[in-house]
Formats: C-alpha cells, structure tokens, sequence
C-alpha cells in the first residue's frame, strides 16, 4: 500500500478504484484468462483483507497483492489497440514514475527508522545490560532485541511460543499475564505503561530507564537525507521500563 504521511492517504483510494475498474473492463470481455484473472484478484483481496483484520499494518505484508492486483491494470494497458503508447506512456508518468520515487523515498526513510533508530535502542540495551541471559518483552522482534543480545519474548509470539498459549487461554489479557508469570527484566513498549490498566501493578514493579523518541533521529549531514527523514519519520516511540524486584 501507498502510504504518505499523515492518517488519511487518498493516493491509495485512487490505485484500488482504477484496480477495480480494470478488473471489471477485462473480465467483461470473457476471455479464457478470465479464470486466472479472478483467482489472481480474489487472492489478493483476501490477503490483504486477512491482514487488515488483524491490523497487521506492516508494508511488506502487502507487496505480493498489490503486486497481484497491478496485473489487471497491466494487461489493461497492454491490450489497447488504440493509443497504445499514449496509455503506456500515461502508466509511466503517473503510476510506474510516482511508485519508484515512493519506494525510493520509503526505503530510504525506512532504512533510517530500523539501521539509525531501532538498532541504538538494541545497542543501548546491550552496553545496559551484562546479563545476556535476562528477558525483554516487546512487540518488534527485529532490530531491537538482535542488537541487545538479550532473550525475547514477542508479543505476537513469533519467536516465543508461550506467547501464543497466553493469547489462546485469555486473549485480552495475555499481555500482563505474561509479564507476571514470566517476569522478564525489561519491558519496551509504545505507550506510557504508568498510566495504562496495568499501571499499579508496574508501578510497584517496574521503573521507567529510559524515553526513545522518533524525532531525535532525523538528523543527516546530507539536506536531501534531512528532508527525507523529516518529511516521512520512520518508527515509533518508545517507553524502556526495568523490572525493580
């Protein structure tokens, strides 16, 4: 998906609607493609859809269906028999050209979150912490927990099984169930825990080390890298608490 900054992106609107209308002229035609044309289209909805549900809102989750859903607007193009050219050239200029300088842009911005940002709050954790066999618990797996050379315990479960029983015998409260069965060291979250439902029992638990801020890394001494960094900041802030007990 085409993301911008900001909450509302009409640019993504706009690519799904002309999916939507390419599809509809090609398979109005009833051509014998049609069959793979639908499997193609109705695949890549239900991804996306699956992810969606799930908020599962990570950018590569959707690059195979949206790479799927471009089909019907290629073949579109290709089989024109009038204006070939002016149509492929119309793809270029407004969908191929804007899609390369986005995803030059993103890769740029997103290299900077991970490399520059999430790999210091790891680097930092690793010269903080001696005691490689201690627990963090986290929602990224990625950058954070490989840098710090700590034990991870996910919130998603990926890499922790244990995780996952928690969510299937209680759901709405695995998060906290969690951290008092298993108790990990270091807790790396996004929100103020002082002054979530869990406060009191963190409170009394845990200390608040350290503040990770999205905004003290978007600094580059090149202007073009700046911009960049500024215009589209890559990453969220972070609240490092430390078990006390």
């Amino acid at each position: 998906m085409l993301k911008l900054p900001g909450d509302f992106n009409p640019f993504t609107i706009v690519l799904l609607v002309f999916e939507w209308l390419c599809f509809i002229y090609l398979i109005r035609q009833k051509e014998k493609r049609n069959f793979f044309l639908w499997i193609i289209f109705i695949f890549g909805w239900v991804k996306q859809l699956i992810f969606l549900s799930q908020k599962s809102m990570f950018d590569w989750y959707y690059w195979v269906p949206q790479i799927l859903l471009f089909v019907p607007v290629l073949l579109f193009v290709l089989e024109q028999k009038l204006k070939r050219n002016l149509w492929l050239t119309l793809l270029i200029i407004f969908y191929s050209i804007p899609m390369l300088a986005f995803q030059t842009v993103h890769a740029i911005a997103t290299g900077n979150g991970e490399w520059n940002y999430r790999r210091t709050i790891g680097l930092f954790l690793n010269s903080y912490e001696k005691d490689k066999n201690q627990w963090i618990f986290l929602e990224p797996a990625g950058y954070v927990p490989y840098f710090s050379g700590l034990k991870t315990i996910d919130e998603v479960g990926l890499v922790d099984k244990k995780v996952q029983d928690e969510i299937r015998k209680d759901k709405k409260n695995f998060w906290i169930n969690t951290i008092k069965n298993r108790k990990p060291k270091y807790l790396l979250s996004y929100d103020d825990l002082f002054k979530s439902e869990n406060a009191e029992y963190i409170k009394l638990h845990y200390k608040l080390i350290k503040e990770f801020r999205v905004k003290d890394h978007l600094r580059s001494n090149h202007f073009i890298l700046q911009k960049i960094y500024i215009l589209k900041p890559s990453g969220s802030d972070y609240n490092l608490y430390e078990r006390i007990d």
